[in-house]
């Protein structure tokens, strides 16, 4: 449990950073180009992965004569990476659309919203989106700025873990073990509440 725990640290804090460090380099220049002159959605989104890793702030800045020239380091804006994001979103592109979700849910360049982030994750899970899908799973487990439900947390887990998606495979056996319990508990209530109706003892 504690691994889960975690695991959805991992995910609501560190996913949008680490989401960046996993896509190749873009040139921000040319990618700018493409997306307000071709209104193109995958240009939109690595502009936004660019303003959210601060990646579009480095460059050289003159510290001393002794030391010479310095890299500056990376400032990320998350305003703009929110508005970027979001022009990809809204044309279907499903990383933006997961990239958005994490912004509302850490109130980065944002205010914090977890139903806005539910919403674009909820898009990009029903397109696929492995990721997405693991993300809604454990925020439904954890009842994390959500009313916590196993059933519906089951339903991602059991998604994601379609796509081979390992982490969710694990967490897939303890939820699946609690929704058993609470279908079982039901089902001795009403077994219990007929048995009464009926005088049957």
């Amino acid at each position: 449990m504690l691994k889960f725990l975690a695991k959805l640290l991992l995910v609501l804090c560190f996913s949008t950073a680490t989401y960046a460090e996993q896509q190749p380099l873009f040139d921000f220049n040319e990618e700018y180009q493409k997306a307000t002159k071709q209104n193109d959605a995958e240009a939109q989104y690595h502009l936004g992965l660019m303003y959210a890793d601060g990646s579009y702030t480095k460059r050289r800045h003159f510290k001393a004569v002794e030391n010479g020239f310095e890299q500056q380091e990376a400032k990320p804006d998350y305003t703009q990476a929110k508005q970027w994001f979001e022009k990809a979103a809204n044309q279907g592109n499903v990383a933006a659309q997961h990239s958005l979700a994490l912004l509302y849910y850490n109130g980065q360049g944002t205010k914090q919203s977890y139903s806005k982030g539910i919403e674009w994750d909820t898009k990009a899970a029903k397109k696929g989106d492995a990721v997405a899908q693991y993300t809604l799973a454990t925020i439904y487990y954890k009842g994390t700025g959500v009313k916590q439900n196993y059933f519906k947390a089951k339903q991602w887990f059991t998604k994601a873990a379609e796509q081979n998606y390992s982490d969710a495979k694990e967490n897939l056996v303890i939820v699946t073990k609690k929704v058993n319990a609470i279908v079982a508990k039901q089902q001795a209530k009403k077994k219990q509440a007929s048995n009464n109706d009926c005088g049957c003892y």
